[in-house]
């Protein structure tokens, strides 16, 4: 396990040597995973083996703060070849945190309309990312996040990460979800309903699209959702706005980019914490099983 900001990707899991570990699978797929709103890959530090190659993709301006001119886009082309520089072909799976979620979206399209494209993307691993479509305001206020630091956390460290906040926010703002081809048919995106039951649930058209018109489909999307809402006096957090909806807004994008939903204990701000990390650890661990073996997507 290398530093944070040695190399970029930051190789944070190497793959396993040996034939008798546990959770090994044959030529496991590498997984990729963005850094969420702070800059930094500090928390995928915190998993636990996955049993698999995990890099992880810091801001390269964490240091400096100069912004992304072009906004979430430029960041994901960036990204993109970042990950091509380690892994130059073949199979992965990619993901994040929160903001490392939507540029993985990002990214993806950006895989899927490229006639030259060399990876083969098995899906995207959100962790608690939360659509940033709001189409109904929240009946109660939204409160600022305080950020509880560590004593041990250097002036300059919260003042690099909260910048890194800031210009998130800004590309947020701006930012045109990406625009796929149509959803599917009626009967054959499928959720499971109450008792078990697969129920059929009508496509809807992307509400926010940007420009660049493809034929492409989504790759699918796993949902790790933070179970709890985060602590918020007088009104809830920004990242809780969808917090009732199963799917954290996704639904108003399209209602068939989420394939698969996992709870995860905690709230948005301590799914990384020591109580948690171990079932987020083994959700994240499933998810690119359940990704690799491309079984039938259904609503947990």
């Amino acid at each position: 396990m290398g530093s944070m900001f040695d190399t970029n990707p930051n190789l944070i899991q190497e793959a396993p040597r040996h034939t008798y570990w546990p959770f090994a699978v044959k030529e496991a797929t590498p997984l990729v995973l963005i850094h969420d709103g702070g800059g930094t890959v500090y928390s995928y530090h915190l998993l636990g083996e996955l049993g698999r190659q995990v890099y992880g993709i810091f801001n390269p301006n964490y240091e400096s703060g100069k912004r992304w001119e072009g906004g979430i886009p430029e960041m994901a082309r960036h990204y993109l070849g970042l990950i091509k520089a380690v892994i130059p072909s073949g199979k992965i799976i990619i993901g994040g945190w929160s903001l490392g979620g939507l540029l993985s979206l990002e990214v993806a399209h950006l895989i899927a309309v490229d006639p030259q494209n060399t990876l083969d993307l098995l899906g995207i691993v959100m962790i608690d990312s939360v659509c940033p479509i709001v189409s109904t305001p929240p009946s109660v206020p939204i409160v600022p996040r305080t950020i509880q630091w560590s004593k041990h956390t250097k002036q300059e460290t919260r003042e690099r990460v909260l910048r890194c906040f800031d210009r998130a926010r800004e590309m947020l703002m701006q930012w045109k979800l990406p625009e796929w081809a149509e959803a599917q048919p009626t009967g054959e995106q499928q959720e499971q309903g109450d008792g078990g039951h697969e129920k059929n649930t009508p496509p809807l058209e992307p509400k926010t699209a940007s420009t660049n018109h493809t034929n492409a489909r989504p790759p699918k999307v796993i949902l790790l959702r933070a179970m709890e809402a985060v602590p918020a006096e007088g009104g809830i957090a920004m990242v809780d706005t969808h917090r009732d909806d199963r799917l954290l807004g996704w639904g108003q994008y399209r209602e068939d980019l989420i394939t698969t939903v996992m709870d995860i204990p905690g709230h948005h701000y301590n799914i990384f914490e020591m109580e948690s990390t171990e079932a987020v650890t083994e959700a994240i661990r499933q998810a690119c099983l359940k990704l690799e073996a491309g079984r039938k997507d259904q609503i947990w």
